[in-house]
């Protein structure tokens, strides 16, 4: 149904599908008539005045006709169109099904006809076309060859196909699984701004919205005449700009992403006059070939979501981006992440390049609008706890701090020579927080995204008696807190020092190594984490510490809870109290 309802829809139109009912009157054991509420199985096709052709399954030539017609309309409207085919199962569900259990009328009608081939047999020997010899000769020439196929399948390897010389995909390389590559994600700072300017540009016919010519557009154009911090929209806006100019076109689609959910990105203006919509970034240039395509989709994370993965598998030149409008939303298309996104490349060798933004973090809101459920992904990953597989896990999972790792990670997407999807759990109030800005020069060339963030305020790392680990926003609570209790002079300078994991999958064990290293005289190591303790990432990274450093980690952070947040904003400061009483012990 939801296929139906975005054929039409300007962003997702393919110019028109073929769809084909395989029309068996069961659904396991269930009978038609308690399957639908409708007549037809093909019913759902009225929404856009689809055309049905109704075909008898047994009749191979009525079916091609069927099929030649569907394929003429498609080709010469760009419609959808429905080919429902009559048919029945044989054997039921499967071959091991005894179907006659709950339909045994059905099927002592269906074990008493001829099948399919049998029955086109006698028609084309009963015409004259052909000769019982001829067709036992077939059905004997295709056995013999079906059965060396069969033979040869202990011994096969299958190819990666996509990588063929004459696909797209021609020019990728399967990753190394022994180690993690360190790509040079930089730019210069000339492209940034020129990037930056143009980004909030309009003609001068075009009336942009009062607030955002002051707040957004000049506000933007001042930040890069002084070389001001950078923020994530900002951020956002240098890695679209560059990459395009590097050739890669970009799709950006999910819920209110022209605006953004939180309002920061406006990567689309409106016209207030006209309503007409203009993309600055698809105007840097006047020669410019590489487009960004945005696109506010359907309220449908399923169907968009697989759509997005579709995108993704079809041209690795391309930066394909889905956002959910608030983390916990793909909770509505985990078939799509079980399915494909998380194993796609294990089942059939399809790499994707698929970008997936889940605003999270803990402020006070309710449970459907606290966490994206970082531990899913991180359950979903073929990261071992007693190895470490580099490029050669199925996804990453990334929870960057500041607005320039963010802009390394997605240009690193596409400089990278390999496709993996990438899981960014993206910020709310880091969007504007001015902790999590970035300076200029951590954007320029020989920058990189840093799985592992140090702690660049301890001057004295020997001396240092806890290490506090965490991911995300929560890093920034901590410091603040860290702040308050030296300047009660409950610690010392030097007592805590906290380190951010950025990347948590694949785990940086090297970079980690390196960095605690530096703590010689550590006598604890704390996880603090502001989600449950049986969610977030502290499943996933505990016994990665355990086994691959040698360091055993203390938990901080909610109890176990069913429900991701309170939702009560007296309890959650309750809850983030104790939390920080915990970690810093």
């Amino acid at each position: 149904m939801e296929c139906f309802n975005m054929t039409k829809l300007p962003g997702f139109d393919v110019g028109g599908i073929v769809h084909l009912i395989i029309n068996n009157q069961l659904g396991f054991t269930t009978p038609s008539e308690l399957g639908r509420s409708s007549p037809y199985a093909s019913d759902i096709g009225k929404m856009i005045g689809c055309p049905v052709i109704r075909v008898n399954g047994d009749e191979p030539e009525q079916l091609l006709k069927a099929a030649e017609i569907a394929a003429k309309y498609r080709h010469e409207y760009k419609k959808d169109i429905i080919i429902d085919m009559l048919c029945y199962r044989k054997w039921g569900h499967n071959e091991l099904d005894d179907p006659t259990f709950t339909q045994p009328l059905m099927y002592r009608d269906i074990h008493g006809r001829q099948s399919v081939p049998d029955k086109y047999t006698d028609k084309l020997i009963e015409a004259g076309i052909v000769d019982k010899n001829t067709v036992d000769q077939w059905i004997e020439n295709s056995m013999a060859h079906w059965n060396s196929l069969l033979k040869k399948c202990d011994n096969y390897v299958p190819e990666p196909i996509y990588l063929a010389p004459d696909s797209p995909w021609g020019k990728m390389s399967l990753p190394n699984v022994n180690h993690v590559t360190t790509w040079d994600t930089g730019c210069h700072g000339d492209e940034l701004r020129y990037i930056g300017a143009k980004s909030v540009e309009v003609h001068e016919d075009f009336a942009m919205h009062e607030h955002l010519t002051k707040s957004h557009a000049e506000a933007r154009v001042e930040k890069l005449q002084t070389d001001s911090l950078v923020d994530w929209a900002l951020a956002e806006a240098f890695a679209f700009g560059s990459l395009l100019n590097q050739g890669y076109d970009i799709r950006l689609c999910g819920e209110d992403v022209g605006r953004g959910t939180f309002s920061h990105r406006h990567a689309v203006f409106t016209c207030q006059q006209s309503g007409n919509y203009h993309i600055p970034l698809n105007h840097m240039l006047e020669d410019q070939k590489a487009q960004i395509e945005v696109v506010c989709s359907l309220l449908s994370e399923e169907a968009v979501t697989g759509f997005e993965y579709g995108m993704s598998i079809e041209n690795p030149d391309r930066l394909v981006i889905w956002e959910a409008q608030f983390g916990d939303f793909f909770t509505g298309a985990q078939i799509i992440f079980d399915t494909f996104i998380t194993s796609g490349e294990a089942k059939w060798m399809y790499q994707s390049g698929l970008v997936v933004l889940l605003p999270h973090g803990y402020d006070g809101a309710g449970p459907e609008h606290s966490s994206c459920r970082i531990e899913r992904f991180l359950q979903g990953t073929n990261s071992s706890e007693d190895s470490i597989d580099g490029d050669g896990v199925n996804i990453s999972v990334c929870h960057p701090t500041t607005s320039a790792q963010y802009f390394h990670l997605l240009r690193r997407q596409m400089v990278r020579n390999f496709r993996k999807p990438l899981i960014v759990v993206s910020p709310k109030i880091l969007l504007r927080l001015p902790a999590a800005m970035s300076h200029m020069k951590d954007f320029q060339p020989g920058t990189h995204f840093l799985p592992v963030i140090g702690d660049s305020s301890v001057k004295e790392p020997q001396r240092v008696k806890k290490v506090v680990l965490c991911s995300g926003k929560h890093c920034y609570a901590l410091e603040k807190e860290r702040s308050k209790l030296i300047k009660t002079e409950v610690i010392n300078q030097s007592d805590v020092a906290i380190v951010k994991l950025e990347e948590l999958c694949p785990f940086p064990a090297a970079e980690l190594q390196r960095e605690l290293s530096k703590y010689q005289s550590a006598e604890a190591y704390v996880w603090s984490q502001e989600e449950p303790r049986n969610m977030g990432p502290w499943t996933f990274v505990s016994p990665r510490f355990e086994n691959l450093l040698g360091v055993k980690l203390k938990f901080a952070g909610r109890r176990e809870s069913a429900a991701p947040a309170v939702g009560i904003g007296g309890l959650h400061r309750q809850e983030v109290e104790k939390l920080m009483k915990e970690t810093f012990a």
